[in-house]
């Protein structure tokens, strides 16, 4: 089930009617650019691949460990319980002692049933967010009184939508001041580099978008789009952008563009309503009227229990990561 080659698996990838962005080869570039061979291809028949998938492989104190992060699929009819057991069935005899899964993908308990059913948990703690919300860009779209005053706002700021047909080496620079401004702001982690964001937009299945007044650069996103979907990945603002409301003029425009272009649903990346700092993002986002959905989320297989309880306490006391 090990495919060795990269683009013999993109290339079974570009039959696929099912790929998320964790999948895609503008994902794999980002992730594999300083130590490519950790990356692993999987499919579940290399005669006639109906599942496949990239994973993360790591080696720490003697183990050996990988991430999914969620599949591929040739069409609907291979997401079913049987199929999606099966895989990952096979997945756990190639003498991993921790497998661990994080899917993208709207809940589904066929999904779930199939994961325990191969012998996968929910593991001891979850560190990335549960849900998320979808916007029907058929439809006209509903903001808050806030949405609605803070629109009014920038709209008078002489903000300008800029979205890229070709992202530049210094398109790449000028996310990067407007993201590190704002993680010093914030005091948020700064998880990719410049050189990562440029091979991110180097296949075309991601967008980068600017705000600017003034011909200056104020406020970013990048967003995944396929087909008749797009999705909110990264998005940054600085302090200029702050103060004159970028973020609601951003989205507003971006709403119109993507309905240009045809693209019908939109995710708005996932939410967290919390009693910390982030909550100021899920209130954000659930400025606008949409569809709250469940992720299918984080799943894992670990050789004994102590891996399992392990793995929390590296994540939370070690890696210092936020638990949901």
């Amino acid at each position: 089930m090990i495919i060795h080659d990269k683009n013999t698996y993109f290339q079974i990838l570009e039959k696929f009617e099912i790929v998320p962005y964790t999948q895609t080869r503008g994902w794999y570039e980002m992730h594999s650019m300083h130590k490519p061979e950790r990356i692993k291809f999987f499919v579940n028949d290399k005669e006639n691949p109906t599942i496949a998938c990239f994973a993360h492989e790591k080696k720490m104190l003697g183990l050996k460990m990988i991430l999914i992060e969620g599949e591929a699929y040739k069409d609907v009819s291979a997401y079913s319980v049987d199929e999606i057991r099966s895989f990952y069935e096979k997945i756990n005899q190639l003498g991993y002692n921790i497998i661990e899964v994080n899917s993208n993908s709207l809940y589904n308990f066929d999904y779930e049933t199939a994961l325990r059913q191969a012998g996968y948990l929910r593991p001891v703690g979850l560190f990335s967010l549960p849900s998320t919300k979808i916007i029907d860009l058929t439809q006209p779209i509903e903001y808050s009184k806030d949405w609605k005053k803070n629109i009014k706002k920038a709209n008078k700021r002489g903000l300008h939508f800029e979205p890229l047909e070709k992202v530049t080496k210094q398109d790449c620079d000028d996310f990067m001041d407007i993201y590190t401004e704002m993680g010093h702001a914030k005091s948020l982690p700064i998880p990719f580099c410049a050189k990562m964001l440029e091979n991110l937009c180097s296949t075309g299945e991601f967008k980068m978008i600017f705000i600017s007044r003034d011909g200056v650069r104020i406020a970013a996103t990048i967003i995944y789009m396929d087909s008749d979907m797009g999705l909110s990945l990264y998005a940054a603002t600085d302090s200029i952008a702050r103060k004159t409301s970028a973020s609601y003029f951003m989205y507003n425009e971006l709403f119109k563009y993507l309905n240009s272009v045809g693209v019908l649903i939109f995710d708005m990346g996932k939410l967290l309503p919390s009693t910390e700092s982030v909550n100021n993002v899920f209130l954000f986002k659930n400025g606008i009227q949409g569809t709250h959905i469940q992720l299918n989320g984080e799943w894992g297989r670990y050789r004994n229990s102590l891996l399992r309880s392990g793995m929390y306490f590296v994540k939370k006391h070690l890696l210092k990561k936020r638990e949901i």
